[in-house]
């Protein structure tokens, strides 16, 4: 009778995978390396494996192997899964992982010393000037910026992972392709690359996750009236994003333990585990409002796309407020961002729109579907 074989949990990303990842179990095979995931099947050979770390915090462990289709990244999940793979994988994988991760761990014991050090610092002379209290939004922006690329990435990744799921994200179709195409076009130019995803949700809204993922749910879909405001909505998502307004108001929301967690690059930290619901319920100042306004302008100018789309949709959200009396997703004071973008349409220099090539009939009528 074969014994059953240990399995420890991974996280793939990859061609042909979704970009959130999938999940999956692995085992050794004498030397040879066995991956099970949805629809997905690899066996790669103990030779053939890349251990590379992903993270500040010593247990985000990655395998990475080449495919036909390009590289395939298998992320070891918790500190079990490192522990099993050390015990299962073949010794010359298994030695090369313990050393690099212990020489790894004094690196990071050093580096959390110093990074300790200096966070307190920070925060002492923020909290002896008073800044923290007056301007905690400010604060929080301004540690936002200070995050590198690689784990606002991170926290993306983390936050659409937390996605409860009830809200289901599109996998395919011409709804969601239209999405993807006007974003990819009113994003040209931008310094970070967007992926943008579509959710099944009657609500009126859209969520910006902070590394480039934004989210629309399919009842602001049926609210845009054109291509021109689809754009615009897209922009404007992807402008809090730009100013760092996303990832500020969560540490903003979760507390000093995002400060530090965040000062420190930890992205394992438990504060986060509440991250997406802070995301989901999030709603930007009106002055943070007014800066993504602004910066949408200028992604729509850039891209050589119709700013009216932008004002037309915040007219009728402004209508709509009136009319219910009650709070959209655009947050009041909606009459002055509407007067406030006027200006900053009139003020801007002239130039050449092109219409979005978009069957906007085919694509309502996707959607009328789902």
């Amino acid at each position: 009778m074969r014994l059953p074989v240990p399995k420890f949990k991974v996280l793939l990303y990859g061609p042909d995978i979704p970009a959130r990842g999938v999940n999956g179990r692995a085992h050794f095979e004498e030397s040879v390396l066995v991956v099970q995931a949805q629809g997905h099947w690899f066996t790669v050979p103990g030779a053939l494996l890349q251990l590379k770390l992903d993270g500040f915090d010593g247990r985000q462990w990655v395998l990475v192997w080449q495919t036909p289709s390009g590289p395939v990244t298998a992320l070891l999940q918790g500190e079990d899964a490192v522990e099993l793979f050390i015990k299962l994988a073949p010794p010359d994988v298994s030695n090369a992982l313990k050393l690099e991760r212990g020489a790894h761990g004094a690196r990071i014991r050093s580096l959390r010393i110093w990074s300790a050090l200096l966070a307190a610092l920070a925060l002492v002379l923020v909290v002896g000037s008073g800044l923290l209290w007056r301007n905690a939004e400010k604060a929080s922006l301004w540690l936002a910026c200070q995050i590198s690329q690689e784990q606002k990435n991170r926290l993306g990744e983390l936050a659409l992972g937390q996605m409860p799921a009830s809200l289901k994200l599109l996998e395919r179709g011409e709804v969601l392709n239209t999405v993807q195409f006007i974003g990819v076009r009113v994003s040209t130019g931008s310094r970070l690359r967007y992926n943008f995803h579509v959710a099944e949700s009657p609500e009126v809204d859209a969520v910006a996750l902070p590394g480039g993922h934004v989210i629309v749910y399919t009842g602001l879909l049926r609210e845009v009236k054109n291509a021109s405001e689809l754009a615009a909505v897209l922009a404007q998502e992807a402008s809090h994003i730009e100013k760092r307004h996303t990832l500020g108001n969560v540490i903003h929301a979760l507390g000093w333990r995002a400060v530090l967690a965040a000062l420190l690059g930890d992205s394992s930290s438990p504060v986060w585990d509440g991250m997406a619901t802070q995301l989901r319920t999030m709603r930007y100042s009106p002055e943070l409002e007014r800066e993504a306004d602004n910066e949408a302008l200028l992604m729509l100018h850039r891209a050589g796309v119709s700013s009216a789309g932008l004002l037309s949709f915040l007219e009728r959200g402004a209508e709509r407020e009136r009319a219910t009396g009650g709070a959209s997703a655009i947050p009041l004071p909606i009459e002055q961002r509407v007067a406030d973008l006027r200006a900053q349409i009139a003020a801007q220099p002239a130039y050449q729109s092109q219409p979005l090539p978009v069957d906007w009939q085919r694509f309502q009528d996707a959607l009328s579907r789902l």
